[in-house]
């Protein structure tokens, strides 16, 4: 079958396009690099600076105007084991001094005797420079760009201590050891300049001034710190981003093995960039030791060999040889165990066979896979291929400067970065590829299916309107099941109490007991029969609420006519009592014709009243007469929280009050706030403020009540409210 074109094709048909994308990159980083180091100046090109002789820099006669830092490079004064200060410099018996050659460690050099001097030790640098006229005359601050001085200095410029890392010390206890870039600034004089630094070294291999110090104006030095510092910062940022875009794909698709590697392997590389070069992880931690930065150098770089072979070996297991990845696996940990477990000034004097016998033969390996796999024509290997013959000679360009056989810079995370890139484009396309095919099949699988889905979407509807009615008949059984267990639960319960009541004294008249006062206690019999019947409909009403069984007729009404018919309504009954009856409205709340504009709310009018009912009718059992009952509605704005209005329509009276106690349990079934001494004067059912609080909650209200013993009580009810008019589908 022929396949049809898709835009994900083959990596390895586009090699020549990939290889020009990277050159451009890599051509755009040198350009960026060589303009960080001239500040973008190309106007006029100066004549490269005279070098130091002797200890003496003459720059008198230097081109004034030149952008570009000087790197102070030449013969120095150099007092090995000795740490002098400026003072001793102006002694009648001044230091006899020895001159070397900078950069270099002081390893190169030999003493009098001929032997090479050992990395262990301390020394002390001097340079005079006489700097040309108009530039001392401007009063503008110089500034030295001090990059890797190992692995502790003291730098004095004019007699003036300006710097310097870490503890300058004469062995290894006396001794602090930190090395990171620092850039110094000075006033210059017109006169000769003096630099003095002392160094020492019981840390490491490396030892004395091995990197150029660069001379400069104040604002050229500290662009070009910035440049650095920005350049490895965004480096070391693109490298977080991957390293965190890989382990996302490995955490949804855990088969992606190549992801988690790719992943851990951008991780390692970034952990290195950030403490070599201008050492950002310094500057952002700085109380991390400098011993801790060294291991995390050495381990990260094992640890990108480790990785990198193992991501080989996973990407091409054809061309995978199978010794070389048992021998890295027992050999790159075991080196990275020995970092972890030395201090510095050990192991980093195995960093020449570390470089050349372990890290060498690793890419040499991950050559070979890339070129056997680019003959073979395996997807993506000829991209993978060049973007490494990129990686490789960065490489070895840092196994050369780190070794101090190139004076050049460390490069090692330009090349990674653009290997990675290369591998991060592989593995896209692999992904893309799979998903364009996912993408197809899933096409075919719903073409296939679409006969099938409509037969299986006709019946699922059938077995959901079927479902669906099993479903309601089931709940109606369910609360008219729920409705009789909870009545007789309520009946048997609650109902023992008054009918053993009339029970007795229906039985004490009977057998003669009671004789002399036999009309009183046929009144009792009746009243416990009423209260008995109100106690049969109460719960019957409040079973009916708690299992759904009641249905809310509701509409829009308006609130203060509302009221005012209720109020009205009730007047002759508490007038009756002797009880003063009180109306408070909103000002301006006259009655209301149908279509005008007022306060509604969304109630049931007949339960609205059976709330209303039941608080008036305690008040009246509560209150003694010459006592007053007061209705009230006032409108509130509702909390921040929520939105609209609040309706408040309350019942307050001046009867015998309410424990703080029982002002939470009255809304409960049968509790009842009356104490002993009047509870069969004012007895009641218990059920009627439950009642209430149903009927609120069917209306998205509440109530409540606020009493103090002696005082009166008062409920509130609070409804959700709002200004408008009644549309004509609403009832008046």
């Amino acid at each position: 079958m022929k396949q049809s074109k898709s835009a994900y094709g083959p990596i390895h048909k586009h090699p020549f396009m990939l290889a020009g994308l990277l050159l451009l990159l890599f051509a755009a980083i040198v350009l960026l690099r060589q303009w960080s180091k001239n500040d973008g100046i190309s106007a006029q090109v100066p004549k490269p600076p005279p070098a130091a002789t002797q200890g003496m820099l003459d720059w008198s006669n230097l081109y004034t105007d030149q952008a570009e830092n000087i790197p102070l490079d030449g013969e120095w004064e150099f007092y090995w084991r000795q740490l002098l200060e400026p003072i001793d410099f102006q002694a009648t018996h001044a230091p006899v001094s020895s001159f070397v050659q900078l950069p270099a460690p002081w390893t190169n050099y030999s003493d009098s005797s001929g032997e090479f001097l050992p990395s262990e030790g301390y020394a002390t640098y001097r340079l005079r420079i006489l700097l040309p006229q108009e530039l001392s005359e401007r009063a503008h601050p110089l500034a030295l760009y001090l990059k890797s001085i190992a692995s502790a200095y003291r730098i004095w410029i004019n007699g003036q201590l300006v710097g310097g890392n870490g503890s300058v010390g004469t062995d290894r206890i006396s001794e602090t050891p930190k090395s990171y870039p620092e850039v110094v600034y000075f006033q210059p004089r017109t006169d000769w300049n003096e630099m003095i630094i002392q160094v020492s070294n019981f840390s490491q291999r490396n030892a004395g001034i091995w990197q150029h110090i660069e001379l400069g104006t104040a604002d050229n030095i500290s662009w070009t710190r910035i440049l650095h510092v920005s350049a490895q910062s965004s480096i070391v940022g693109i490298f977080g981003v991957m390293a965190l875009y890989y382990a996302f794909v490995f955490w949804n698709r855990r088969k992606e093995t190549s992801a988690l590697l790719y992943s851990l392997l951008c991780m390692a590389v970034g952990v290195r960039t950030v403490v070599l070069g201008e050492s950002t992880a310094l500057y952002l931690l700085p109380g991390l030791p400098w011993e801790w930065a060294v291991k995390a150098e050495y381990i990260s770089v094992t640890m990108t060999a480790l990785l990198l072979i193992l991501f080989i070996n996973r990407e091409y297991p054809a061309e995978a040889v199978r010794q070389v990845s048992v021998l890295s696996g027992v050999i790159l940990p075991g080196c990275m165990l020995l970092f972890l477990v030395t201090p510095a000034h050990v192991y980093t004097y195995l960093l020449t066979p570390f470089t050349w016998g372990v890290l060498f033969p690793a890419l040499l390996y991950t050559l070979y896979i890339y070129i056997r796999s680019a003959m073979k024509r395996r997807k993506g290997a000829m991209t993978s291929m060049i973007g490494f013959l990129f990686f490789m000679a960065f490489a070895l360009n840092d196994m050369l400067f780190y070794t101090v056989h190139l004076p050049t810079e460390d490069m090692l995370s330009v090349g990674l970065l653009v290997f990675l890139l290369t591998q991060a484009y592989n593995l896209s396309s692999r992904f893309s590829r799979a998903l364009h095919r996912s993408e197809q099949l899933s096409l075919q699988l719903q073409e296939s299916n679409l006969h099938l889905e409509q037969i299986v979407e006709e019946r699922t509807r059938s077995l959901q309107r079927t479902n669906a009615e099993l479903q309601e008949a089931n709940q109606k059984m369910s609360d008219s099941e729920l409705f009789r267990t909870r009545l007789l639960s309520n009946i048997s319960h609650e109902l023992s109490t008054p009918i053993t009541s009339i029970k007795g004294f229906a039985k004490a008249l009977r057998d003669g007991i009671i004789t002399t006062d036999a009309p009183k206690y046929v009144n009792r019999i009746y009243t416990r029969s009423v209260m008995l019947e109100r106690m049969i409909h109460d719960l019957i009403d409040l079973t009916k609420l708690e299992t759904h069984q009641v249905q809310f007729r509701m509409q829009n009404v308006y609130i203060i006519p509302f009221m005012q018919e209720l109020f009205l309504k009730y007047e002759p009954d508490v007038q009756a009592h002797g009880i003063q009856y009180v109306m408070d409205l909103p000002e301006g709340s006259d009655l209301l014709s149908h279509g005008s504009e007022g306060w509604i709310v969304h109630l049931d009018p007949v339960r609205l009243e059976q709330v209303l009912s039941n608080l008036i009718s305690n008040a009246l059992r509560f209150t003694s007469p010459a006592g007053i009952i007061q209705v009230q509605l006032h409108l509130t704005e509702a909390p921040a929280s929520e939105t609209g209005w609040i309706a408040c329509v309350c019942v307050k009276d001046t009867g015998i009050g309410i424990l703080p106690e029982w002002q939470e349990r009255i809304f409960e079934r049968f509790e009842q706030a009356s104490p002993p001494s009047v509870q069969n004067e004012h007895k009641g059912s218990g059920l009627g403020l439950a009642i209430c609080k149903e009927i609120m909650h069917y209306h998205q209200g509440d109530i409540g009540v606020s009493s103090k013993p002696g005082s009166g009580s008062e409920f509130c009810c609070q409804l959700p409210a709002w200004k408008g008019r009644l549309s004509p589908h609403d009832k008046p």
